[in-house]
This record gives C-alpha cells, sequence and structure tokens, in this order.
C-alpha cells in the first residue's frame, strides 16, 4: 500500500494489535511504548478504543492488557470459513487419532519480502506429551526451517524462491538448514521423492512429515504435515504416514 494511502491511527492501532499477538502475554503501557515506538498517551487512547469493541481486554488486578475475546470469535469464524479447513479437517482429526501425534495444516504468507513464510490454519492435537513451545493455530512461522514451509518452497517459482534468497536464514535450532545452496539441494530431494522432513530443525525434539497440497493448476496452495515427538514419529514407517498424507491432501486436490 502506498504510504499516503495509510490512516496512521488505523496502522498505530495494529501494531499494538500486532505486539501483543507476537508477545503472547499481557502488557503494561509503557512495555507496549518501548516495544512500539509509540507515546504512552497515543497508545493509552488506542488501547481505550480497543477496550470499548471488545478488542482489548485489561486485567483487573494488574491493569495490564492482552487481546480480547473479540479476536476470539472472529478468528474462529475465518478459520471455520476457510475452505480447505472444511474440506481437511475432519480427515485430518482422523490421522491425528489413528498416529496418536499432531497434525497441521499450513498456507504460505507471502507478507514479507525478507523471508519465506507459512500461517498456521488447522491443528489437531492427539499427543499425549506436548512439547514446550509448540505452534498454535494462527501463528506465522519461517518456513525453511519446517516441514510444511520446505515443502511449500520446494514448488515455489524459481523467482520467488532468488527474492528470497537475498536475504539469510534464520537459525532456530542446530539443525536448521541456513545454507541456500544446502536449502536448494534439500528443495530438489523434496520434489523427488514427495515429502518434506523436518528433523527438529524448527523446534528440538520434534520431528515433521508434510506432503504438499496441489491444484487444478498444478499449484502449491498448502501443505499438511504429522508432527510428533521425534521418537513417537520413528517409531511408524515413514512410507505408511507419507501414503496416509498423501491421501488426506487428496482429498483436497479433487475438490479444487
Amino acid at each position: 500500500m502506498a504510504e499516503g494511502n495509510i490512516i496512521v491511527a488505523v496502522d498505530h492501532a495494529i501494531d499494538v494489535i500486532e505486539f501483543l499477538f507476537h508477545a503472547k502475554q499481557e502488557a503494561s503501557i509503557s512495555e507496549i511504548s518501548a516495544a512500539t515506538g509509540m507515546a504512552n498517551s497515543s497508545i493509552h487512547r488506542q488501547l481505550l478504543t480497543l477496550k470499548e469493541r471488545g478488542y482489548i481486554y485489561q486485567n483487573p488486578e494488574t491493569l495490564k492488557y492482552w487481546l480480547g475475546m473479540r479476536f476470539y470469535a472472529i478468528g474462529n469464524l475465518v478459520k471455520n470459513q476457510l475452505p480447505l479447513v472444511t474440506i481437511l479437517a475432519p480427515a485430518l482429526d482422523a490421522l491425528a487419532e489413528k498416529y496418536g501425534l499432531t497434525t497441521y495444516l499450513a498456507i504460505p504468507d507471502f507478507s514479507s519480502d525478507l523471508c519465506a513464510q507459512q500461517a498456521i490454519i488447522y491443528k489437531k492435537n492427539c499427543c499425549p506429551m506436548m512439547l514446550r513451545n509448540e505452534v498454535s493455530v494462527g501463528t506465522v512461522l519461517v518456513s525453511h526451517a519446517s516441514a510444511t514451509g520446505k515443502c511449500m518452497l520446494a514448488y515455489y517459482p524459481t523467482s520467488q524462491i532468488e527474492k528470497y534468497s537475498k536475504h539469510p536464514l534464520l537459525r532456530l535450532t542446530e539443525k536448521t538448514i541456513t545454507d541456500w545452496d544446502a536449502l536448494r539441494a534439500e528443495c530438489s530431494s523434496i520434489r523427488s521423492r514427495g515429502y518434506a522432513l523436518d528433523s527438529e530443525e524448527e523446534l528440538v525434539g520434534r520431528t515433521c512429515l508434510a506432503v504438499p497440497v496441489i491444484n487444478s493448476q498444478s499449484e502449491i496452495v498448502a501443505s499438511i504435515s504429522l508432527s510428533g515427538q521425534t521418537k513417537s514419529i520413528f517409531e511408524h514407517p515413514v512410507n505408511e504416514i507419507v501414503e496416509d498424507l498423501y491421501r488426506v491432501a487428496k482429498i483436497a486436490t479433487e475438490k479444487m
């Protein structure tokens, strides 16, 4: 959007919302000010307006602010109206229950020119043991460190990859791929074998297997994965998991 078309007050309100979303906890006006660079008085007015409309909640004990229940209602409505979620949720639920692990549905997020990103739009957790820092629905993540993300990268146009390759790859664990030549080779392998593997590249202790969701125009529109503790994933034959994931992906392909 051209800078002259931006409504400053709306832009600042979104900055406040985005800060709270990424902080994942309530915050004071001074904390929001320090993170966003906005004056306390401006933030106070933004918060009062959002609070009045139900988008911000103020803890009566700490007097700190957090996202309000209005976001929960809107988020659920959006999630339930997403065609891919509607189409794939039952099959993803069944797959998670079969293995006692977690299934994810992710879509490309092209909001950044600096790095490839993905948005998690559905998750079904059947893991008896949860790892710390597990991602939730609505989270936007870098693509190069996860199975779902690498699966989508493997099917992006070369021009898209070259645009991202001008910028460094963020290291999340010791196993994260941070070299672009290595990532290109990984993407080539993914296309050859038909699935992506993330073995503790995004989160220590967690492994994921993912396959692409391709539309009728042979374009990548999403990726689905089965995820869990590394030892739990490898209790099952990889080819069996991949076949099950492809059966789920085919449901979407046939309906798009």
